[in-house]
């Protein structure tokens, strides 16, 4: 894509049409891809990348092993990262590259897993980008709405990603790379070889020690900041309710087309039901009406969920939890109160929002009421 000549923000990242992105015909081949929601146990998320993997074709998240960080094997050349558009840099070349040890951290913006490693990236962006580290962010959407280069640069900001970001729209790099899961990184020595792999949350101590070793950082010099308020995702959460759709490729309750769907009885641990008025479609479920609701029943301590507003704006969405509005100790940073005690979020931009945040993994009913009818529903997402 050429650039945007009107964008303010970064002169190589093309801003697209918001309406076709966001509402229009469903993208295909996300079936092949996925996120690595389940949070992965201490010692099994990092992988040492050697040439035969590559060559194999093999998939790297199912080789997870521990690795000696002071002797990692040495592996293919990292491919050319292929954009359409940047933010907060210059596209960067083979050339730019030269002499660095380059992180490639894959991500997409309403990805919970990611989010929760960002500040991780940014520690290590900020401490060790002195010694020669240069980070680059892959953007690689799951979605329509995130090809959509202007809600991206929003979420850049929103996050505070300051590091040089990729729009792999096409999933150029993504295919280069290999790569089947949100998030990944990759680190590159400074001959460009590819020397570990990190799949999914976790083990972030690791990767720092693998960054140092690279880079020639001596064992005595001061380690990054290590993120606050950030669980420690190496540890096991128990069990939880498995991430869940609502479109029809991948949910289990939506219809192709619009359809009234009944009130449930009850619902099942690990299922949703659509109530009212929703129109399927492969990525989503839109909203018929004001009163259309999604009712959940589901076992974790923090419930996500992705959504967009309709097209005439912002939207609020009602939040209950077993029937009432949420209890003081679920609510999370989005979570609006109104004077008669309704708790709600409010929807303004495609993007992922914070439901529930328990005190521990418990079973709850969760339901949302969408407020408006064209609201947009794509997928939970759940964390111990």
């Amino acid at each position: 894509m050429p650039p945007a000549e009107d964008d303010p923000t970064s002169a190589t990242a093309p801003a697209t049409d918001g309406d076709e992105d966001e509402h229009g015909s469903d993208r295909a081949g996300i079936g092949r891809r996925q996120r690595t929601y389940l949070l992965l146990a201490a010692g099994l998320v990092v992988v040492a990348v050697a040439a035969v993997l590559y060559a194999a074709n093999t998939n790297a998240s199912s080789l997870r092993v521990k690795v000696d960080t002071n002797n990692l094997p040495v592996g293919p050349v990292a491919p050319p990262v292929v954009a359409d558009g940047w933010t907060n840099s210059a596209p960067l070349t083979a050339a730019d590259l030269t002499g660095k040890v380059v992180l490639y951290d894959f991500w997409t913006y309403s990805c919970i897993n990611c989010v929760d490693t960002l500040p991780y990236v940014r520690s290590w962006y900020d401490r060790y980008r002195g010694d020669g580290l240069v980070v680059i962010g892959i953007h690689t959407p799951e979605f329509d709405f995130e090809m959509n280069h202007a809600n991206v640069l929003r979420a850049v900001k929103d996050l505070g990603v300051t590091w040089p970001v990729a729009f792999d729209d096409r999933m150029t790099t993504w295919d280069e790379f290999h790569n089947d899961a949100w998030p990944a990184e990759y680190l590159a020595d400074r001959s460009g070889d590819i020397r570990y792999e990190s799949v999914g949350e976790g083990d972030y101590q690791q990767t720092e020690n693998a960054i140092r070793s690279l880079l020639g950082v001596a064992p005595t010099s001061p380690r990054a900041v290590n993120p606050s308020g950030n669980k420690n995702s190496t540890q096991p959460g128990g069990d939880i309710t498995p991430e869940t759709y609502l479109g029809v490729a991948h949910g289990d309750d939506a219809q192709f087309g619009p359809f009234n769907y009944p009130e449930p009885a009850s619902v099942s641990v690990d299922t949703d039901k659509l109530v009212g008025s929703w129109t399927g479609t492969t990525e989503y479920v839109e909203a018929g009406s004001a009163s259309s609701a999604i009712v959940l029943h589901y076992q974790a301590q923090e419930v996500n969920l992705v959504m967009a507003p309709p097209p005439t704006g912002p939207v609020t969405v009602t939040v209950t939890l077993d029937g009432k509005p949420l209890p003081l100790a679920y609510r999370t940073s989005q979570t609006v109160v109104s004077a008669n005690g309704q708790t709600s979020v409010r929807v303004t931009d495609a993007d992922m929002y914070r439901l529930v945040a328990g005190p521990g993994i418990e079973g709850h009913v969760l339901r949302i009421t969408a407020g408006a009818p064209g609201l947009l529903a794509y997928d939970y997402t759940f964390e111990p």
